[in-house]
């Protein structure tokens, strides 16, 4: 055998290596170029199409689907009765902090009772390492650090005369420092809080990545919003945080004219929202140069002039992101707009979980707070059938200056032949979908049915223009026994993404 070919056979195998060379250089280009093209077609394909680890067997987006959770609180539950705070904290699941990092928005000029009631019920259980504040103040609150997250923003910010409204911010830091912020009422009036809120939206996730990198999840909400830990832990446990994740109570917002006038949507920040850790690295990624430093603006520099014309920052959130890949997945009704006492309890508003309330009453904030800690269970989360047993709305009777709302409710007046409270029970009666009914009187004559049963509020008689009108309403017990009967909740309705179901 030779040692080495003939020229005859070193020409073949040259050619023949050659070959295998120029067919791996092929193979390796067409995978480049597939792999490309499929990265490209996701990012296309996820600004339209939210990104859900879903349980197997779950296909409908905006249907039900079952899974199994359990609770880490430990105990589960336990009688709240004259329990600290302390106590009923000792409960509360820290380790899965390393899950998610609780955001949560305030304003100084905020009325104080719902800071306080804030404070005393779903952020009761965070030392201060482990919630972070922001404000439009630095300033201590019992024992937390808020941080002003207005102070270190691009110079375009304080321009006055490009932005008219960061003059609020700057009064208010210069009655701060002249001494003078809260003990001069009228100066102190002259600052709109809620024109500088919105300023705060963008800055507060650039902040939250960099005081707590590389977190899971980050889950924003404000002072009256309510929270529940339990489902929030159980529902955001079976999303992987590396898939770019928004989610929250959807709202209508800017339509896409460069995608045939799409219309977009946004989570509304009241009911509260949450990010995964890769949603955030998509939203505040920036370009970098050659040598490592960063060649492109900030987030919040790159859409002040939208901030600056924008009603809300909550819709800022959203545009930015849908302009970044990532669309809003609509979690509603877990993520709810309404507070506790306007819940409108109905086949939508039942065997679901809650995750979030919003503008929640500062003494129902703290009282359902506490009566939580002795309702939950080890293998379900709590619904909306559970919360209903709070106030329990529908069993009260005949209240006068009672106001039980008028969602998902129809009106109609002496026209309609309906002139008085009499009048208005029996027509609610007569409609086989109301449950409930409120007359408005005196010079307003209007009656008001319902399909859902709301608690409401006490609500005294009240001037409109040169009118009055009062309040007086009442409830179909037998329809709401009868719904109750029917609706057991066998089964924990976890809802799908939807942008569809939005209230």
């Amino acid at each position: 055998m030779a040692l080495f070919p003939k020229p005859a056979e070193s020409q073949h195998i040259g050619l023949f290596l050659l070959n295998k060379r120029l067919i791996r250089i092929f193979i390796g280009v067409t995978v480049f170029f597939l792999v490309a093209f499929g990265l490209l077609w996701r990012r296309q394909r996820d600004v339209f199409t939210p990104t859900l680890l879903r349980p197997m067997g779950f296909s409908e987006p905006d249907g039900f689907y079952p899974y199994e959770t359990v609770s880490d609180y430990d105990p589960v539950s336990l009688d709240p009765t004259n329990k600290s705070t302390e106590d009923l904290c000792a409960t509360f699941p820290k380790h899965l902090l390393s899950l998610i990092q609780p955001v949560l928005k305030i304003g100084h000029g905020e009325d104080r009772t719902k800071l306080d009631a804030q404070l005393d019920s779903v952020s009761a259980c965070f030392r201060p390492d482990e919630l972070l504040i922001f404000s439009d103040l630095d300033e201590r609150i019992r024992n937390h650090t808020a941080i002003d997250i207005l102070a270190n923003l691009p110079s375009k910010y304080y321009d006055q005369e490009y932005n008219p409204d960061i003059g609020n911010y700057l009064l208010q830091k210069e009655l701060r420092q002249n001494g003078t912020l809260d003990k001069d009422k009228e100066a102190t009036k002259r600052v709109n809080g809620w024109i500088i809120d919105r300023y705060k939206f963008l800055p507060q996730i650039e902040r939250a990545w960099l005081l707590r990198p590389d977190r899971p999840f980050y889950f924003f909400y404000e002072t009256d919003t309510y929270v529940v830990w339990d489902t929030v832990y159980r529902f955001l446990s079976t999303f992987d945080p590396d898939t770019p994740v928004y989610m929250g109570s959807p709202s209508p917002g800017r339509h896409d004219v460069s995608r045939d006038d799409l219309k977009t949507w946004f989570a509304n920040g009241g009911p509260g929202f949450a990010l995964s850790r890769a949603a955030v690295k998509a939203l505040i990624h920036r370009d970098v140069s050659p040598h490592g430093q960063y060649s492109g603006p900030s987030v919040s520099e790159e859409w002040l002039e939208l901030i600056k014309d924008e009603c809300c920052g909550d819709s800022v959130v959203g545009w930015t992101l849908w302009n970044n890949g990532v669309a809003l997945q609509g979690y509603w009704p877990m993520f709810n707009p309404h507070p506790l006492h306007g819940i409108p309890f109905s086949d939508t508003y039942w065997c679901q979980p809650i995750m979030t309330l919003h503008k929640t009453t500062p003494k129902d904030m703290v009282e359902v707070w506490k009566w939580e800690f002795g309702q939950r269970k080890q293998n379900r989360p709590l619904l909306y059938s559970d919360y209903w047993n709070f106030h329990q709305p529908g069993t009260k009777g005949i209240l006068e200056n009672w106001d039980n709302g008028d969602w998902d409710a129809s009106k109609s007046g002496p026209d309609q032949g309906i002139d008085s409270f009499e009048k208005c029970e029996e027509a609610c009666k007569k409609d086989n979908t109301c449950v409930q009914w409120n007359w408005r009187g005196r010079d307003e004559k209007e009656c008001v049915l319902a399909r859902s049963f709301r608690y409401g509020e006490a609500r005294q008689p009240e001037q409109r223009d040169d009118k009055w009108v009062d309040f007086k309403s009442g409830w179909l017990k037998d329809r709401l026994d009868a719904f109750r009967k029917e609706r057991q909740c066998e089964v924990v309705e976890w809802v799908g993404p939807s942008i569809t179901r939005v209230f």
